[in-house]
C-alpha cells in the first residue's frame, strides 16, 4: 500500500488556458470525477488531489508560474482521523440478529 500523503491542494489561474496547460503538464491528478472549474474574484479555481512528490514536481513545472497552487489539508491524515471516529464493535450485535427489510415505523 502506498504510504505517501495524499495533499488538497486549490489551483487558481488568471485564464481557463492557463489552467489546463497546468493541469495538463504535471500529468494524472485527481481533479474529481467531472473538474469544472469555478470563477471567482476574477481567477479560475479548482480543487485537486495529489500526492505530495506529485505537488513537488508540480510546483517546478513550467506552467507553475502561471498559476497558484494552496495546500488546504493533507487528506491523509484527515481520513485516519476519521477513520478512529468509527466504532470497532458490531452494532447489530445486541438484537440477535441484522435487519432486513423496509422496517416499521416505532
Amino acid at each position: 500500500m502506498n504510504e505517501e500523503p495524499i495533499i488538497r491542494v486549490r489551483i487558481e489561474a488568471p485564464t481557463l488556458v492557463d489552467l489546463r496547460a497546468f493541469t495538463d503538464e504535471i500529468g494524472p491528478a485527481d481533479l474529481g470525477c467531472r473538474a469544472i472549474p469555478r470563477q471567482t474574484e476574477g481567477k479560475f479555481v479548482i480543487d485537486g488531489y495529489l500526492p505530495e512528490t506529485q505537488l513537488e514536481a508540480a510546483r517546478g513545472s513550467r506552467a507553475a508560474s502561471r498559476v497558484s497552487l494552496r495546500v488546504i489539508e493533507n487528506a491523509t491524515e484527515i481520513g485516519r482521523e476519521r477513520q478512529r471516529e468509527v466504532g470497532e464493535g458490531d452494532r447489530f450485535a445486541a438484537r440477535g440478529q441484522v435487519p432486513r427489510g423496509l422496517g416499521r415505523k416505532e
